[in-house]
C-alpha cells in the first residue's frame, strides 16, 4: 500500500502521545456525559486516572478554549468551540440540506418529533431533529447514541447495510434487553431485519423505551448506499398501533424522495 504523501511509514503505536490520548478521552467523557458538567474528582473516577493527572490536562483544555467552568456547580463542561468543531463536521453532510426540508414536512404533517440519525460505530447517531408540537413528545437530543438492535433508526441502519456490513455489525452487538418488547435472539433480529428490507420501514414498538414508539426508513444515495436513517416517533398513546400503517406510508414516501433527490433510482 502506497503511504500518503507527507506520512512517513511508522507504526501507528509508535505515534500514541498518552497524555494527548488521555486528553481526548476527558474531552469524550464530557461530551458523551449526561450530566451538565464534571468535577476533577467526578473525572478522575469515571477515567480511572489520577486527580492530578486529569487537573493538569483540563488547565491546558481550558486555556486552549475546549473546556469551560461552570460556575455553578464548579465542574467542567465542553466549550462552544467544541460545539463550533462539531457543527462543521454536520455542514459536511451534503444529504442533511436535502433531507431537512422533507422532513419538516413529515413533521407538520405527523405532528409529532422527526429524528435524523447515522451509523456510528456499532450505534446509531442522532444528528438533526424537527420537534413535535404536542405537549408530550420525543426528547431526542442531537449526539445521543442509540442502540441498532432495539430502536427505529437502529434497525433501519442495520437492515439496509450489505450482508457482509450487517454481519459483522450483528456479531458485534450486545444485545441487551431494554424493555420486554426488546429482540435479544440473533435468528429473531435477522428475520426482522429481513422484513424491515423488504417494507422499506422499521417499527420500534416500545423495544427501547417503554411508551415510545416510532416508524423509521433509510435515506438511500445514488449508490445505493444507506446514509442514514429517520423515523417519526411518539408517545405510545398518540403513535397508536392503527396509526402505524398511516405513518408508515408518510414515512416511506418521505424516504423515496429524499433518496430520489440525492440520485438513488429504484430498479
Amino acid at each position: 500500500m502506497k503511504t500518503p504523501q507527507g506520512a512517513p511509514n511508522i507504526p501507528t503505536a509508535n505515534y500514541t502521545v498518552k497524555a494527548l490520548v488521555k486528553a481526548l478521552r476527558i474531552l469524550e467523557c464530557l461530551g458523551e456525559e449526561e450530566a451538565p458538567s464534571l468535577t476533577l474528582t467526578e473525572l478522575s473516577r469515571r477515567l480511572h486516572l489520577h486527580v492530578s493527572t486529569v487537573h493538569r490536562l483540563v488547565v491546558n483544555l481550558h486555556r486552549e478554549g475546549f473546556v469551560e467552568l461552570d460556575p455553578v456547580t464548579g465542574g467542567y463542561q465542553l466549550s462552544y468551540r467544541v460545539l463550533r468543531m462539531g457543527l462543521r463536521v454536520l455542514d459536511r453532510l451534503d444529504f442533511r440540506q436535502v433531507a431537512r426540508p422533507l422532513l419538516r414536512d413529515l413533521n407538520q404533517r405527523t405532528q409529532e418529533t422527526v429524528h435524523l440519525a447515522i451509523l456510528q460505530g456499532h450505534q446509531a447517531l442522532s444528528i438533526d431533529k424537527v420537534g413535535s408540537p404536542q405537549p408530550v413528545g420525543l426528547d431526542a437530543r442531537l449526539g445521543n447514541l442509540m442502540p441498532l438492535h432495539c430502536t427505529g433508526v437502529g434497525k433501519t441502519l442495520l437492515a439496509f447495510q450489505p450482508e457482509g456490513v450487517q454481519e459483522q455489525l450483528l456479531h458485534a452487538l450486545t444485545l441487551e434487553r431494554h424493555t420486554p418488547q426488546t429482540i435479544t435472539l440473533p435468528a429473531l433480529i435477522r428475520k426482522e431485519l429481513l422484513k424491515i428490507r423488504a417494507q422499506g420501514y422499521a417499527i420500534d414498538n416500545e423495544e427501547m423505551v417503554p411508551g415510545l414508539r416510532c416508524v423509521a426508513a433509510p435515506v438511500i444515495d445514488h449508490l445505493g448506499n444507506v446514509l442514514a436513517a429517520f423515523s417519526v416517533a411518539g408517545p405510545a398513546s398518540r403513535v397508536t398501533q392503527e396509526r402505524v400503517p398511516g405513518l408508515a406510508q408518510l414515512v416511506c414516501d418521505t424516504s423515496r424522495e429524499i433518496s430520489f433527490r440525492l440520485g438513488h433510482r429504484r430498479v
